[in-house]
């Protein structure tokens, strides 16, 4: 099935036509799941009312002690989150690069494919696990 923008942001597209008519088909798709994958990343298990599991579950506690093997759960509840509530993004996968510049920090890139005028195109989403926990796509 062909890769779209989530209903509301149709919508509101619509309101600016003349901008979004320079954006390729695969550009505004992408914006859509980056915009999508940020909300999902920043929500945390058991504080959404659609469901229980939607989010990432708290790495406070996780984010500083990367070298103990807690990158590996990181990178594992992220991709289940994000393999159950982004299905536009095809075979999704999450991994974790090996040096970033910030203390205490872990950097990540989400990747897959998307579905978009008739084909497969590869996509990745570079994000940054802060030492507090937060989670943002970079």
């Amino acid at each position: 099935m062909e890769a779209r923008e989530r209903l509301l942001e149709r919508i509101g597209s619509l309101a600016f036509k003349e901008e979004t008519r320079n954006l390729s088909r695969f550009e505004m798709v992408r914006s859509s799941i980056r915009s999508h994958l940020s909300r999902i990343l920043r929500t945390r298990k058991k504080s959404a009312p659609i469901s229980d599991d939607f989010g990432v579950p708290d790495l406070s506690n996780v984010a500083g002690s990367f070298e103990s093997g807690s990158s590996l759960e990181i990178v594992r509840a992220i991709l289940e989150t994000v393999g159950r509530y982004e299905p536009r993004l095809l075979s999704p996968k999450v991994r974790a690069h090996e040096t970033t510049t910030e203390l205490g920090a872990l950097r990540l890139e989400i990747s897959g494919e998307i579905f978009v005028n008739g084909q497969n195109m590869t996509i990745q989403f570079p994000v940054l696990v802060k030492a507090n926990g937060e989670v943002v796509l970079t």
